[in-house]
């Protein structure tokens, strides 16, 4: 015996919203980091200076412009990707494009003595802090 269902045109109707969220989860628009929250970093410090670490897989270092100011730092690069020839794509976790990322820290640098390195796929640059935003150890002086 078989199953007989009832069609309802109505239960294959979305949203406004739903369709829109489709539409820009769909669109072929480089997506930084994850959720869209930036590029995956790595933010550490000491008491003298950050170590910020960001992932640029096919990346030329030579290309990667950036900029410091105050607790600012900017940086714009382009990834260029190699497909093969002939080649379907089952995934992509990184695509090809241009981006630009800015970062907040939690304190002033020293821009004239950033300095960026590249190893393997992975940019590290060391950002030393701002004189003024160094921890100070303040000794007391007693008087007699």
């Amino acid at each position: 015996m078989a199953n007989i269902t009832r069609y309802s045109p109505f239960s294959e109707i979305v949203s406004l919203r739903e369709a829109m969220d489709r539409l820009f989860e769909e669109s072929f628009i480089p997506r930084l980091g994850f959720g869209g929250r930036g590029v995956a970093s790595n933010l550490y410090e000491t008491g003298d200076h950050f170590v910020l670490q960001i992932p640029m897989p096919g990346v030329d270092p030579n290309a990667v412009e950036i900029t410091a100011q105050q607790d600012t730092l900017h940086l714009k690069w382009q990834t260029s990707v190699k497909v093969p020839e002939n080649a379907s794509t089952h995934w992509s976790g990184f695509a090809e494009g241009q981006y630009e990322q800015s970062f907040t820290l939690p304190a002033p640098i020293n821009a004239d003595a950033v300095e960026a390195t590249y190893e393997n796929g992975i940019l590290n640059l060391t950002l030393p802090k701002a004189e003024h935003a160094k921890a100070r150890i303040v000794k007391v002086v007693t008087k007699h």
